[in-house]
């Protein structure tokens, strides 16, 4: 089938939305129209401003109220100061507004700011860890609502939207950031949540706090009843003694911080209610400002259960939870804030039902908890006999106290490490404490006052626990994912005529189904990022060469769509078969002509034309994008990637900011003619057929996110390096001697940059961490060259 020809493909069955015909390549960023906030929003930003003035204005009407100098003498002189501040105050507001601008579509996720500096911020819907809604009173009559968005170390907010736009975008970001494809156009006649507690009709509330228990709670615990008593004291002593005035300065402070204790406690939490949302929990709260905050199962890491001595009676209990990307602390609970509260105050039933949420499957009954040794009571003689600590596969369990009870529980493949501390009096009693780290918030999971010897074990333990709980966790995630995409997409095989057993190649993006002789379906994964766009950017590229002829076959889209979630695109069939399924059984007489010729097909590449001249990216995010220099292309490129894998990098590679430098500094020294770069030739993206001498390879597809214009030496180093990863046993050897090969065509000076590029690889592919260990595990060697 020719390039101008399109598939006969035209089942009328196939309700997918399809797009036919390329459109022109290229040749600038598109524009894309910007939003807004709603026009109230310098108005609500700034009310309190208002209602400071008007405070002040009354109190001065009042206290002059029978004074014949107010208008001439009092407020003739104040009103000139308040008009001026509430015109710059509008202005300041108006300014904010007015350059504040965003785009929430189905390819991204922007945000800009500043009127002289100029921030642009760009969150990959991946990286979302949570949506909330919040509503401050001024907000809430006027219908608005603030989208709070926090990506890990960082959070935007998006002050103010309309509380229906609010929600359906709160929706729609959450529906990404858990990696399913969606578009933006299909809440558009979503049913609008309620406006008292932003539960939505697919929201099931698990727990409503009445506000009964929720004051007499409050009223019962020890955050209240110790700044109460010792209140009580000061005034029922100081009015014994006629010098109430002199406590003043201890009374202020104390009733400041009981009012503010109610604020956070009561009208913060007030009408709380814990529902179970499509994506996870979702909390609802606030008597005065309405918070409605998402909480992502996955990123839950522990679990903390207290209860107060005076709530033993009543058989309540509190929940707080350490989410990550959260940092509050047990009393940090604001009620305009993301909080770590999950339940302010529950029955024991109802701490079973949430916690049945939170770590769906663990069986915590039916560990055995173990006490502290006797000896214990020496450090510990107020509450030894609550010390207890038990595990087992998934999960670690800690108890103590007696005035308020505390239970914390870390599942193993939350740890991040451990610790073991003993101080001189447990050093002569032969104990030692075992702290469990989590990220900050309220859980800390310490086994107090251990035998040291069964805390060395536990220590020991615990670490080999977490790394068997995380490959379980891991190996769970990718059945769960594969599962998933095969019952969405088996429908939509049926619909192309083809099924699994026509299953040609799989890779992390997509799977690839053969239609008929000429065409192939490539399905793409639900947690591809953004598969609609790179499509619509490969596209015009495969048109724009297809009057080029290099010596091999270029891939081709002739439709894509959309159907059941899933986006797919129907593709060129390249002749022969797939390179790396042959390299596993051919031997080394045929391998190594066959190597050769890879290696000449990968230098070919070069001769494509590029729609951009310089160096470039031509797929992906803000493509197609020039850079001036090959380090700040590759730089770019490198800092998606390290974005997740940084923390993880630096824990298992001592130096690595050394291993990054060196790599920027010998890119500095690189000078080049940019070319066209796959950016991720490797056997299983080639295609091999027979020749007159024998298999040589004839075509090279899934050209992608990786695809730039740069150093034509990326694609020939990667041809050699990723050689090592196949999976027959001479892969390495194999690999070493097309390098030589390689070194005899281009000269000595090439090792060099093969080993430059070895690294740059290393940093580019080591979120695979997340994903691919053994790919991950190839990067590491590569930066430790």
């Amino acid at each position: 089938m020719t390039a101008s020809q399109q598939p006969p493909h035209t089942s009328a069955a196939d309700p997918a939305v399809t797009t036919e015909g390329p459109p022109p390549v290229p040749t600038a960023r598109p524009f894309k129209q910007t939003e807004r906030p709603h026009p109230l929003t310098p108005f609500v930003r700034g009310w309190l401003v208002f209602v400071a003035l008007a405070i002040g204005w009354g109190r001065e009407i009042v206290t002059n109220a029978g004074d014949d100098q107010i208008t001439a003498g009092g407020l003739t002189w104040i009103l000139p100061i308040l008009g001026i501040v509430v015109v710059l105050a509008a202005i300041t507001g108006f300014v904010a507004w007015y350059f504040t601008r965003f785009v929430i579509d189905d390819e991204e996720l922007r945000i800009e700011t500043g009127a002289i500096f100029k921030k642009s911020t760009k969150i990959p819907f991946e990286r979302l860890q949570s949506v909330d809604i919040i509503q401050p009173l001024a907000a809430r009559i006027f219908g608005l609502a603030e989208l709070r968005l926090d990506a890990g170390n960082s959070s935007t907010k998006l002050r103010y939207l309309s509380r229906s736009k609010a929600s359906r975008l709160r929706d729609y970001l959450l529906t990404r950031a858990h990696g399913q494809q969606a578009s933006i156009r299909d809440l558009d006649q979503q049913a609008a949540a309620s406006v008292f507690t932003d539960l939505g009709i697919t929201d099931q509330p698990l727990v409503k706090v009445s506000q009964q228990r929720l004051i007499l709670s409050f009223l019962l615990s020890s955050e209240w009843l110790i700044p109460a008593t010792i209140t009580i004291i000061i005034v029922v002593t100081t009015a014994a003694f006629g010098v109430v005035p002199l406590a003043l300065g201890g009374l202020i402070p104390l009733l400041i911080g009981m009012v503010s204790l109610i604020w956070r406690r009561v009208i913060g939490m007030f009408n709380f209610t814990l529902a179970e949302s499509p994506r996870g929990l979702r909390i609802t709260r606030g008597l005065t400002n309405l918070t409605s905050q998402s909480v992502p199962i996955n990123r839950i890491q522990g679990v903390k259960v207290s209860q107060p001595l005076l709530w033993k009676f009543l058989g309540w209990h509190r929940v707080d939870v350490d989410i990550l990307g959260y940092a509050h602390g047990d009393s940090e609970n604001n009620e305009s804030n993301a909080s770590s509260v999950l339940l302010p105050v529950a029955t024991l039933e109802e701490v079973e039902l949430a916690i049945g949420r939170v770590l769906p499957g663990f069986d915590l009954d039916a560990i055995e908890l173990h006490p502290s040794p006797r000896r214990a009571r020496w450090v510990r003689w107020f509450d030894f006999w609550t010390l207890r600590y038990g595990w087992d596969d998934r999960t670690l369990i800690t108890e103590h106290g007696w005035f308020t009870h505390v239970r914390d529980i870390v599942p193993h493949a939350k740890t991040q490490s451990v610790r073991i501390e003993q101080g001189p009096l447990q050093r002569l009693l032969r104990l030692a404490d075992v702290g469990v780290h989590t990220p900050r918030g309220p859980v800390n999971a310490v086994a107090h006052q251990l035998d040291e010897q069964t805390a060395r074990e536990l220590a020991l333990s615990q670490l080999d626990r977490a790394r068997a709980a995380r490959a379980a966790e891991r190996q769970r995630r990718a059945i769960e994912q594969v599962r998933t995409d095969d019952h969405q997409g088996d429908a939509l095989l049926a619909a192309f005529g083809t099924g699994r057993d026509q299953l040609l190649g799989s890779g992390g993006e997509s799977e690839v189904f053969a239609i008929d002789h000429d065409r192939v379906l490539r399905l793409y994964r639900s947690r591809h990022e953004a598969p609609r766009r790179t499509a619509a950017q490969l596209q015009p590229l495969y048109q724009s060469w297809a009057g080029c002829d290099i010596g091999l076959e270029l891939p081709m889209i002739f439709e894509s769509g959309e159907r059941n979630g899933r986006f797919f695109t129907v593709d060129r069939r390249l002749s022969g078969r797939n390179f790396s399924g042959w390299l596993q059984h051919a031997d080394m007489a045929q391998r190594r002509p066959a190597l050769i010729s890879f290696l000449d097909a990968t230098e070919r590449l070069q001769q494509l034309p590029s729609p951009v001249p310089g160096f470039a990216r031509l797929i992906g995010d803000d493509a197609p994008q020039q850079f001036g220099t090959l380090v700040e292309l590759l730089s770019s490129m490198l800092r998606g990637p390290l974005q997740s894998s940084r923390t993880q990098l630096e824990r298992d590679i001592a130096g690595v900011a050394e291993v990054w430098n060196r790599l920027h500094g010998d890119l500095a020294q690189r000078s080049v003619v940019p070319a066209m770069v796959h950016g991720d030739v490797c056997p299983p993206n080639a295609y091999l057929s027979q020749g007159p001498e024998g298999p040589v390879v004839t075509g090279i597809a899934d050209f992608s996110t990786h695809t730039v214009h740069a150093d034509p030496l990326l694609d020939v180093a990667g041809a050699l390096i990723f050689l090592e990863l196949e999976p027959y046993a001479d892969a390495a050897a194999d690999a070493a001697w097309l390098e030589a090969v390689a070194v005899e065509r281009h000269g000595h000076e090439i090792v060099r940059w093969i080993d430059v590029y070895r690294r740059f690889y290393g940093f580019y592919f080591s979120n695979a961490y997340a994903f691919d260990s053994r790919l991950y595990a190839w990067c590491l060697r590569q930066l430790s060259r």
